[in-house]
């Protein structure tokens, strides 16, 4: 994504130094490679709160260093794999970064692959949807609609409910749900006045029913770059290359072991 190496405008620089620092030039190019990565890291991880409302601590963990060596001589600021069977911080963030659609969560790729979720829609949480502190769905009602709808696929199909459970769940007869009658369904209520969506029906007793939407689906729409991650590249290397370079000379100086003392040992 970002590689710090020695380029050409930089090769000046570094070949200044190496006639001071011999031997010690590679290791001392590397580590100024690598801190002056790390400080462009440093900046993009401050300004993901500013650009994302609420981020998760995966979302600030989306990005990582490759360090420089000695015998490879760049440094790599890129996307963070997938952590398990999280989503690849690529996926959510690239819009971010270079623009463009927001990938499909895995849970939205299931409702599609269900034919739930119609192509060129994405999901996003309804008013009976139940969000931990980040303002995302919860994992357990998640998995509550995927396996409500069979939309686990073969893999996972001991984890969809069953209908003679989908049954307890409208007559209030399962435990599991905490409440006294659901039952979801997918459409446009209200003669197709309200949005297409995910919606829970609740039973109320001699009251009747009421419906609350628990996911809505919605246009994909375009994201603008937002975050200037080439750009704070150029501006971090400038500012910092150069002194992290001297700074990590000066270092390798004072704790090379003199050719001398080598030959002894």
């Amino acid at each position: 994504m970002i590689n710090f190496s020695v380029r050409s405008d930089l090769e000046a620089t570094v070949s200044q130094w190496a006639r001071i620092a011999g031997d010690q030039m590679p290791y001392a190019t590397a580590v100024a490679l690598t801190r002056t990565a790390k400080a462009a890291k440093d900046e993009i991880d401050r300004q993901l709160p500013s650009l994302i409302d609420r981020p998760t601590p995966y979302t600030m963990k989306g990005f990582r260093l490759y360090r420089a060596t000695k015998r490879k001589l760049y440094a790599e600021v890129t996307f963070q794999e997938a952590f398990g069977r999280g989503t690849a911080a690529r996926d959510y963030l690239s819009p971010l970064v270079y623009g463009g659609e927001r990938k499909l969560k895995a849970f939205e790729r299931s409702l599609q692959r269900t034919g739930l979720l119609p192509s060129g829609y994405a999901a996003v949480p309804g008013s009976a949807a139940k969000l931990d502190a980040w303002g995302n769905m919860s994992r357990g009602q998640i998995v509550q609609i995927l396996s409500y709808f069979k939309a686990f696929g073969e893999q996972g199909y001991s984890a969809n409910i069953t209908d003679k459970r989908k049954l307890a769940m409208k007559e209030g007869r399962d435990k599991r749900t905490g409440q006294r009658g659901v039952v979801y369904f997918v459409g446009r209520p209200g003669n197709g006045r309200l949005p297409l969506g995910i919606w829970q029906r609740t039973s109320l007793g001699a009251m009747g029913t009421a419906i609350k939407p628990v996911i809505i689906f919605v246009s994909k729409v375009s994201y603008r770059q937002r975050l200037d991650v080439p750009g704070i590249a150029k501006r971090v290397i400038d500012e910092r290359f150069v002194e992290e370079l001297r700074r990590a000379v000066g270092e390798a100086m004072r704790t090379a072991i003199p050719k001398q003392q080598m030959q002894r040992l």
